[in-house]
């Protein structure tokens, strides 16, 4: 029963992975097309859709990325299907997505109906023999109606209300969440101590992967809390190095450098390489960091106004940005301080008290 649920876990991250690259280019369209509105004074590019010129383009192109995260839902279902079945899975996946933008059981039903349409294709794949001339007709025509006829039965007729209605009870609530003061303080707590908890594991994509289901389902602020999360622990260590040099090995100091871009860009594993150093330590404040960051940013009220990007440069895409780049502020300072405190990243710390010490903590730390 534990493989079973880690497959279909593994084949639902695989059918996010493949969705996430869609939403996000959709997305950058929306919001550079609205940062370029505003330039222009307008933050509704609705007004712009009966002009010419110039500014009609900008309405398109807000258009056309909106309907680009409206593919959401069959990329999803099609590819949550693959990751199961192939290409045999595609059709009906395709179908499951459809279905369920169609019932508004939006991502829950991209998702369940991805997964019946994967395993199906499988199955009939294996199951379903004709010799002869007839051969071809299980790809591509046996397999196909069967799948998507069992499409059209459980997520259509059978599920597709109660579908419809969980999915649309939990966005709701989740928007009540986040709607009150005290929730939104406590759901920052727990995302962004869950995102620099393992930098990148299990822990860390359990978190991702449910701000990012929001996310496909038109609910941005959990994204924007996990965004400055994940930001924090590379640009945490790059600041550390950079204020106490003497305190790092050359190979750190390098890291250190790398860290500023992976920071910036918004990839948490550039923190890896100095949280190994001494994890007893550093995993703790890494966390700390990430509660302190993602709880400002709940606290000073950032808030969507257009599908939020990821990395440092997504503060943009946020309502009070101020509040975005505050908390980022805030948790890089918390590890560029408590870092040197805590821990020597020389290989080779200076002065016996301090070597015993660093020494006694990483016994257990071993490098290639």
């Amino acid at each position: 029963m534990k493989k079973i649920m880690v497959d279909i876990k593994n084949h639902l991250m695989t059918g996010i992975s493949f969705a996430l690259p869609v939403i996000i280019a959709g997305s950058l369209m929306v919001a550079v097309a609205k940062i370029i509105g505003i330039a222009f004074g307008a933050s509704d590019l609705n007004q712009f859709a009966d002009v010419q010129g110039i500014k009609n383009w900008l309405y398109q192109t807000q258009e056309i990325g909106f309907k680009i995260i409206g593919l959401m839902n069959y990329i999803l279902g099609a590819y949550v299907a693959y990751s199961i079945a192939g290409k045999k899975g595609l059709a009906a996946g395709f179908a499951a997505g459809l279905i369920a933008s169609i019932t508004g059981s939006g991502f829950l039903g991209a998702a369940i109906g991805g997964l019946l349409a994967g395993y199906s294709s499988d199955w009939v794949a294996r199951k379903v023999r004709i010799t002869g001339s007839a051969a071809t007709s299980v790809p591509l025509i046996i397999l196909p109606f069967i799948t998507v006829g069992l499409q059209v039965l459980v997520m259509l007729l059978l599920l597709g209300d109660a579908l419809s209605w969980l999915n649309s009870s939990l966005m709701s609530w989740v928007q009540e969440m986040t709607k009150d003061g005290t929730s939104t303080v406590v759901l920052a707590a727990v995302l962004g101590g869950m995102i620099c908890f393992d930098l990148g594991g299990p822990v860390n994509k359990a978190a991702w992967g449910t701000a990012n289901v929001l996310f496909l389902s038109g609910v941005y602020l959990p994204a924007i809390l996990v965004n400055v999360a994940i930001i924090i622990p590379p640009l945490g260590y790059a600041a550390a190095r950079f204020l106490r040099p003497a305190n790092y090995s050359q190979t750190l100091k390098e890291a250190g450098n790398g860290s500023v871009i992976m920071g910036i860009l918004g990839i948490s594993e550039g923190a890896i390489p100095f949280t190994l150093k001494n994890p007893a330590r550093l995993i703790p404040l890494n966390v700390f960091a990430g509660i302190a960051g993602a709880m400002t940013v709940a606290l000073l009220k950032a808030y969507p106004i257009m599908p939020p990007l990821g990395g440092l440069y997504g503060g943009f895409t946020v309502g009070n940005a101020w509040a975005y780049f505050a908390g980022a502020l805030v948790g890089t300072l918390v590890i560029a301080f408590g870092a040197n405190l805590l821990v020597n990243f020389n290989d080779e710390p200076t002065g016996s008290a301090q070597a015993d010490d660093f020494a006694a903590d990483n016994i257990e730390i071993k490098f290639d």
